[in-house]
């Protein structure tokens, strides 16, 4: 087949869509992004929004950008600008991420789209959609020509929603670096990202007092924002930076940890234990969702909500050296890399594309 023109879309996940984006235009396809101009997914940061917008320019990739909230009416004229510039662009196929914003779902009327749900199930403690973004988020899903999702024990989640023959099965991406990093001098346990409810933050604490009875000197680094940090007591043992964390500053957490703990009660992927894999370390998981497809062999999955299977897990890994992190490397990059995902991502386009598939209006 020519060179397909594939237009990419976004709310949020706008690091995850402009990986995806520069994997797909190195694989030949030519790549268009259609997202919103909001920073909230930065934490209001909004250097390190323009620095990803530019880096896709160099690229090479076509910006369009919706402007304002969702309920503003100031946006219509640029509104109606970008459905004439799409409409010049011509993209054959999108891929649009989870969201509920009618605006972007307007945008692509006409054209076959993917619609990629990283979490097909509400984690403990979140909120469902009500009102007019539920409405509008079945909309999305009930127009897509199929429905991805990052793991083979995610499509039972969406059964219920989705009919099984719309659902396709891609890895979330991850970009393995050339080496692993190094193991740390000293032996530590790294939590990072979001501290919701779901993480199971108490379980790890209480795995992590049985650790210490065998290991006192490993250290607990933990690192994000979110309610669960209120059970993150003062203790010398334990180092916590409550708060956004910079992509500038995420290698140096990495580069720190001896293992990388998923300690979640329930749960679907794990961007974070991608990010840790891609650097070469090892990551122990609880048995939920998908979780158990980032670990290296089975001795790296733990039962969830039980801190003395995840206090086993965490020190039967605790001491390992190079070869065990260039096999991890070695197993990030011939799954996960972004590489992998975009010869998936770009075969779905090609069936679609090739079947004629389109809005089918169906769940």
């Amino acid at each position: 087949m020519n060179e397909i023109r594939v237009l990419v879309v976004c709310d949020w996940f706008l690091k995850y869509t402009a990986a995806l984006a520069l994997a797909l235009q190195r694989k030949g396809a030519k790549v268009g992004l259609l997202c919103r101009s909001h920073f909230q997914e930065f934490d209001f940061n909004q250097d390190e929004y323009f620095a990803i917008i530019s880096t896709l320019r160099e690229a090479d990739i076509d910006i369009f950008t919706v402007p304002g909230r969702v309920s503003s009416l100031r946006s219509n004229a640029a509104l109606f600008r970008l459905h004439r510039e799409l409409r010049k662009w011509k993209p054959q196929v999108a891929h649009a991420q989870d969201n509920h914003d009618p605006r972007l779902l307007m945008l692509i009327r006409g054209y076959p789209y993917l619609f990629t749900i990283h979490d097909p199930i509400l984690h403990v403690g979140e909120t469902p959609l009500k009102g007019m973004r539920a409405f509008f988020w079945r909309q999305w899903i009930r127009s897509a020509a199929r429905i991805v999702v990052h793991g083979e024990r995610l499509k039972s989640m969406m059964a219920e929603t989705v009919s099984p023959e719309r659902i396709v099965v891609i890895p979330h991406g991850t970009t393995p670096r050339e080496d692993p990093l190094s193991p740390p001098a000293e032996r530590a346990v790294l939590l990072f990202g979001r501290l919701e409810p779901y993480k199971g933050i108490q379980v790890l604490l209480e795995a992590m007092k049985i650790v210490w009875q065998q290991r006192p000197e490993v250290k607990l680094l933990v690192g994000g924002k979110g309610p669960e940090s209120r059970y993150l007591r003062p203790d010398p043992r334990v180092e916590v930076s409550v708060g956004y964390i910079p992509e500038a500053m995420v290698e140096s957490w990495f580069g720190r940890a001896s293992l990388v703990v998923l300690p979640y009660t329930e749960g679907s992927q794990s961007g974070v234990g991608l990010q840790a894999l891609a650097r070469g370390l090892p990551v122990v998981v609880t048995d939920v969702g998908s979780l158990p497809d980032l670990a290296l062999d089975s001795t790296f999955v733990v039962r969830p909500g039980d801190p003395s299977s995840l206090a086993d897990g965490l020190l039967h890994h605790l001491d390992h050296g190079r070869d065990l992190r260039d096999e991890v490397l070695r197993f990030a990059r011939d799954r996960f890399s972004w590489d992998v995902v975009a010869q998936k991502s770009l075969q779905v386009y090609e069936s679609i594309i090739g079947n004629g598939t389109h809005h089918r209006g169906q769940a």
